[in-house]
């Protein structure tokens, strides 16, 4: 073999690891992204809104910009499924009063959901 052709396949082979070696060392940003989603979306359950409130959307968007290809996009993809169930399903009525709580647990209100004043009905 030449020595011209022996430097060559050294340097498709220098080149080729180096190749295959940075892809290997590509940082998969996933799990950074799945866990900023996840602080931001306890502190919202931990504060109580909604699911159609606005404040979701920055949780959803950072859970769809966890990448195609990184490990923590299948907790992405169900995250985000749950989300846009709570977002499409209406809420519950709010009850009037609460078991066990003084007074109801909420300002005594009729059936047509005018306050009461004291037990006087509305005139």
């Amino acid at each position: 073999m030449s020595p011209i052709y022996r430097n060559r396949l050294a340097l498709v082979a220098l080149l080729l690891g180096l190749v295959l070696a940075g892809a290997a060392c590509r940082k998969d940003e996933g799990p950074e992204r799945l866990a900023r989603a996840e602080a931001s979306y306890a502190a919202l359950v931990e504060r109580g809104v909604p699911p159609k409130d606005p404040a979701w959307d920055a949780v959803i968007a950072e859970l769809e910009s966890v990448p195609r290809d990184s490990k923590a996009r299948p907790e992405a993809e169900r995250r985000l499924a749950v989300l846009r169930e709570l977002r499409s399903t209406p809420l519950p009525r709010r009850p009037l009063s609460r078991p066990g709580v003084p007074d109801g647990g909420s300002p005594s209100l009729d059936e047509h959901g005018h306050p009461m004043d004291g037990h006087a009905h509305p005139r």
